[in-house]
C-alpha cells in the first residue's frame, strides 16, 4: 500500500478499471433480473439455474457496492477512515455469496453429466433428490467455510491500516488462503465437469439430434458457457493470487481489486452469451408457432 502524503490510494487508471467492474456489475445485475423473470415460467425444468440467477444478482449487487467503495476511500480517506470497516461489511457478504453461486455452478455442471452419461437413471432418480437440497447445502457450505475461518484465522478490525481500501489487507493473510485454496478446488470441479460435459456434446450432440431449443440442450450450453467463464475469470485470477501480489504491478494502487472487476466482467459477458441462448429458442419457437399457425390456414 502506498502512504496518504503519496496521493490517492488508487491511480486514475485502477480507478478506470475499477469503474468498468462498476458498471459490469450493474450491467450483469440487471441482466439475470431479466433471466429470472424470462425463465420463471421454465423454471421447474432449470430450476438449479433458477437459483444461480438469484445468487448472481446477490453478488454482482454486493461486488457493485465493494468496488464503489474501494473507490470513494481511496480518495476520501480520511473523510471516511470511520466507515472503513464497510469494507468487511460488503467484502465477507461478497465472497460468501459467491462461494454459494460456485457450488450451485458445480452442482449444474455435475447434473448435466449426469443427465447427458447416465440419461436413464438420471431420470429415474433425479426426482428423489430435490434441488432445494443442493441449494441449502451450497448455503451451509458457505456458511461453514465462514465458522472455520473464525475458529482458525484472527481478525483485529481496529488493527486495518488506514491505507488499507481492499479485503485482502483487512484480514489476516489466514483469511485469504483459505478463500484462494477453497475457491480453486471448487472451481477445478466445475472445470474437470464441464470438459465430460463438451466432450459429450462435441461428439454425440448432432449424432443423437439434440434440438437447439430444448430446455436440455440449453442447460447443456448456458453450463458450457458458464465454465468457459469459471475458467478465464474465475479460476485463473483466483490461482495468480499466488503469485502476482509479489510484483508491483499488481497492487491495489496501480489496478483496484482485480480479482473481482475480472470476475464481474466475465459475468457482464457471461449474460450476454446466455440472452443468447435463451432467445435463440424463443425465436425458434416462434417460427414453430408461425409455420404451423400458416400450414392451418391453409387446410382449413
Amino acid at each position: 500500500m502506498t502512504s496518504l502524503e503519496e496521493g490517492p490510494l488508487m491511480s486514475v487508471p485502477a480507478v478506470l478499471v475499477t469503474s468498468i467492474g462498476v458498471i459490469s456489475s450493474v450491467y450483469t445485475t440487471v441482466m439475470n433480473v431479466y433471466f429470472i423473470k424470462m425463465t420463471v415460467k421454465t423454471r421447474k425444468n432449470m430450476i438449479l439455474f433458477f437459483y444461480r440467477l438469484f445468487l448472481d444478482v446477490a453478488y454482482s449487487a454486493l461486488g457493485c457496492a465493494y468496488m464503489t467503495f474501494c473507490i470513494l476511500y481511496s480518495y476520501f480517506t480520511v473523510e471516511l477512515r470511520e466507515q472503513q470497516v464497510f469494507i468487511l461489511y460488503i467484502g465477507f457478504p461478497l465472497q460468501t455469496a459467491g462461494a454459494m453461486r460456485s457450488i450451485v455452478a458445480v452442482a449444474i455442471s455435475l447434473e448435466r453429466v449426469l443427465a447427458i452419461y447416465t440419461p436413464i437413471m438420471f431420470h429415474k432418480y433425479r426426482d428423489s433428490y430435490p434441488s432445494i437440497i443442493i441449494l441449502m447445502l451450497a448455503i451451509s457450505l458457505s456458511m461453514f467455510e465462514n465458522l472455520l475461518m473464525y475458529l482458525f484465522c484472527t481478525m483485529n478490525i481496529s488493527a486495518m491500516p488506514t491505507d488499507c481500501g481492499v479485503l485482502r489487507c483487512s484480514v489476516d493473510p489466514c483469511y485469504f488462503d483459505f478463500w484462494t485454496t477453497d475457491r480453486a478446488v471448487i472451481f477445478a470441479f466445475n472445470i474437470a465437469f464441464s470438459g465430460l460435459l463438451s466432450t459429450r456434446l462435441l461428439i454425440f450432440d448432432k449424432s443423437l439430434g439434440h434440438h437447439a431449443n430444448s430446455e436440455h440442450s440449453k442447460i447443456n450450453h448456458i453450463a458450457l458457457v458458464d465454465a468457459a467463464n469459471v475458467f478465464l475469470c474465475d479460476f485463473v485470477p483466483t490461482v495468480s493470487n499466488y503469485v502476482l501480489p509479489k510484483f508491483p504491478f499488481s497492487s491495489f494502487k496501480n489496478i483496484g481489486p482485480y480479482v473481482y472487476i475480472i470476475k464481474l466482467v466475465g459475468s457482464a459477458v457471461e449474460s450476454y452469451f446466455i440472452l443468447n441462448i435463451l432467445k435463440r429458442r424463443s425465436a425458434r419457437t416462434s417460427i414453430a408457432i408461425v409455420t404451423h399457425t400458416n400450414r392451418n390456414e391453409r387446410n382449413s
